[in-house]
């Protein structure tokens, strides 16, 4: 089958959310079918990842998308009445090719990673078609619209209007609508009850995040890590929000634990929290699994987040406990039994990291509780499966709506 496979960044290399899950279906839909990707690419360096996807794709179009142009759509969309974020994600180039190729007639089935870009999909298309929304982005856009001061709050809460009725219409048009988690799904279905909704959950890649066996173990560390993009704005409250109002209770129950903050592009203000005392800010490094390996206790102490975050499933592969808010684990069905602790305010939450830290043999129990939860739950291969045969029965029910159709004519 010839698969039409969009995504609003290029899947590769799968080091961050969307890349991550957009690239493991690519994956696994490659190994039984043609896929056809068309994708925007917003960074210099991942220009060079291009030819790193042609094992996997029959064709290739990748489109620049450069920040000036993107800004400048969103800012002509701000006077008019269109979603900001589809405005951003538009380019002719790729619109232009990924018409050709439709109207060619040799795609069987579309999948649109992310709301933004089934503008790709020609409006007269029939085209059997699933959208994978991950999360539902304009409830992300209404949180963010709560947790900000004006300006930015009366444009997020624009945004999320807009950007609600466009999903609301997508949902309509088209055949199926994939979320991450259960809850997305369910707050999707609050606006478009009588869509099909589906949940296919996150995997992570358990062969390359696993505890190496050679490792010392981490019985002295005393080292608390988080790891994400840092000038993702839930990332950068969430440690935040640690930095002042857990992490200096931890330090007087253990005076030498530290705090690394790992990831690329940490904003001004997640710079500034290295002047805390015992808080280190990384930046980018080539391989974050060192800091797993090396770490007490992984931290997922989020205030506002979407669907299921990879950062606590990659942990939890190394075996590396975690401590996180309610809010970090609503894509995750892990409870204590399964080498985690959810806690909601500070206090218990400082509580529960000084407890591993201060317990070898309960935090290495609970590091191996850790990797069987998601040897158990969230394996690629399964996500895949999944995706396999969620596409059958879409083909099927449209199989079945044209044999009922001729039978009426």
């Amino acid at each position: 089958m010839n698969i039409l496979y969009l995504c609003h960044r290029i899947p590769y290399p799968p080091d961050k959310g969307d890349k991550i899950r957009s690239f493991h279906q690519i994956e696994y839909l490659s190994r039984n079918h043609k896929v056809h990707l068309g994708c925007l690419v917003d960074a210099e360096e991942d220009r060079h990842h291009i030819p790193a996807l042609q094992p996997y794709c029959a064709s290739v179009d990748a489109v620049w998308r450069g920040k000036g142009a993107a800004n400048l759509r969103t800012f002509l969309a701000l006077l008019g009445r269109r979603s900001l974020s589809v405005a951003a994600f538009h380019s002719a180039d790729l619109a232009r090719r990924i018409d050709q190729r439709v109207k060619s007639g040799s795609i069987d089935l579309a999948i649109v990673f992310s709301s933004a870009m089934a503008q790709y999909l020609p409006r007269d298309t029939d085209l059997p078609t699933i959208v994978d929304y991950v999360d539902v982005d304009s409830e992300k856009w209404r949180v963010y619209s709560e947790m900000r001061s004006w300006p930015l709050s009366w444009l997020y809460r624009l945004e999320a209007g807009r950007l609600r009725r466009y999903e609301e219409t997508l949902a309509v048009r088209h055949d199926e609508s994939v979320f991450v988690a259960e809850k997305e799904a369910e707050i999707f279905r609050r606006s478009a009850a009588s869509v099909r909704t589906r949940v296919i959950p996150n995997g992570v890649d358990l062969a390359y995040f696993r505890r190496p066996e050679c490792a010392a173990p981490a019985e002295r560390s005393r080292d608390i890590v988080f790891v994400g993009m840092m000038d993702y704005f839930p990332n950068i409250d969430a440690v935040t929000y640690f930095t002042e109002r857990m992490f200096p209770r931890i330090l007087e129950a253990v005076p030498e634990a530290t705090f690394r903050i790992v990831g690329r592009n940490p904003s001004r203000s997640v710079r500034d929290l290295a002047r805390h005392r015992n808080v280190s800010v990384t930046g980018a490094v080539p391989d974050v699994r060192p800091f797993l390996t090396d770490a007490a206790i992984s931290v997922a102490p989020f205030r506002v987040a979407r669907g299921v975050q990879n950062k606590i499933l990659e942990a939890m592969a190394m075996e590396v406990p975690v401590v996180g808010t309610p809010t970090g684990f609503q894509g995750i069905t892990a409870r204590e039994g399964d080498g985690v602790r959810i806690e909601e305010q500070p206090e218990p939450f400082a509580a529960a990291v000084v407890a591993h830290l201060t317990d070898p043999g309960r935090r290495r129990d609970a590091g191996r509780r850790a990797r069987a939860f998601v040897e158990r739950h969230h394996r690629w291969e399964d996500h895949g499966a999944i995706l396999e045969a969620l596409i059958d029965e879409v083909l099927e029910r449209r199989s079945r709506r044209v044999c009922t159709a001729g039978i009426r004519s």
